[in-house]
């Protein structure tokens, strides 16, 4: 693991360290670990600071896991460190970027990693019972079995969340048609795109439609979406529904939406009635290739 862990009793006290977590606190081995209050100094939650072996403060993040171990009370804190010398994170521009990472991150790190390593520190614990205590060696390889499986369906989860398998496989219409079957409102799809584009262009309008639809369910409060993605010499595509209006100045999907659209260097309009819905039209230009040559496609925008 590089990531520093520690496992800690009921009163905080380090019963296992990783190398990592000795290299960030400055110590040489792991065990000098073992027996030290293992509590971070808290500045707010998950966020706050580990105490170096030099008694400098070291800026971190964390994750905290409860271990199931018969007869024992135990969690796991899984660290990040990363921030610079005054204990900031260090920032992404893109807000994209920022918003995707996110998920991303809080998804593997409150999931899969934690899952992890239960399973690592479960079979570390089991091996040391071998031949000591049968039943609790199987109850810990039971539970490092459950944790490996969840460990995996959330990794499963997080790359579809990432670059969605059927993106990938069949395309922007597929795709699209996959992502109206979850839709918890109904979703109509139509237009001309029957074709093939560029990774990065399906990429960022798949994200571009999946914020619509969200928007449009949980912001809106939408009845019905139709969705109309149509290829001429531009890749139009159309988002309507029939909910209440965006606030401009403080709806970050918006945002989001405009930064999709403008890495790949289209244009984003929003129009909005309190009696009709939102439309969200972006149009995007795309650079096509064929058997014999490749099209550039510019993009214009009427206004």
């Amino acid at each position: 693991m590089q990531q520093p862990v520690l496992a800690v009793d009921a009163n905080h006290m380090v019963s296992y360290a990783n190398p990592s977590a000795a290299a960030v606190m400055g110590y040489d081995c792991p065990s000098e670990l073992v027996g030290i209050n293992g509590k971070p100094a808290e500045r707010s939650y998950g966020e706050g600071t580990l105490t170096h072996a030099d008694g400098s403060l070291i800026p971190v993040t964390w994750s905290l896991l409860s271990l199931a171990l018969p007869g024992c009370e135990a969690s796991v804190y899984v660290f990040r460190t990363g921030a610079d010398r005054e204990g900031r994170l260090s920032p992404v521009v893109s807000s994209v970027n920022v918003d995707q990472q996110r998920r991303v991150a809080d998804s593997l790190q409150h999931g899969a990693q934690e899952r992890l390593v239960g399973v690592l520190l479960g079979l570390k614990l089991g091996r040391e019972q071998l031949g000591r205590e049968p039943s609790l060696v199987a109850e810990l390889i039971d539970g490092s079995i459950r944790d490996a499986e969840d460990a995996l369906a959330q990794i499963r989860d997080v790359t579809a969340h990432t670059y969605p398998g059927v993106l990938k496989r069949r395309g922007l219409p597929t795709a699209l048609a996959a992502l109206g079957a979850i839709c918890s409102v109904p979703v109509a799809f139509s237009g001309n795109l029957d074709v093939r584009l560029p990774d990065a262009v399906e990429l960022h309008t798949y994200f571009l439609i999946a914020e619509a639809l969200r928007r449009a369910v949980h912001s809106a409060r939408a009845g019905r979406v139709e969705v109309v993605t149509d290829l001429d010499s531009d890749l139009v595509v159309t988002v309507m529904d029939d909910g209440d209006g965006p606030d401009r100045r403080r709806h970050a999907s918006l945002v989001a939406m405009a930064d999709r659209v403008s890495v790949l260097g289209g244009t984003l309009t929003v129009n909005d009635e309190s009696d009709s819905g939102t439309t969200v039209r972006a149009v995007i230009p795309v650079r096509l290739r064929t058997a014999d040559a490749v099209t550039w496609c510019d993009a214009r925008c009427s206004h």
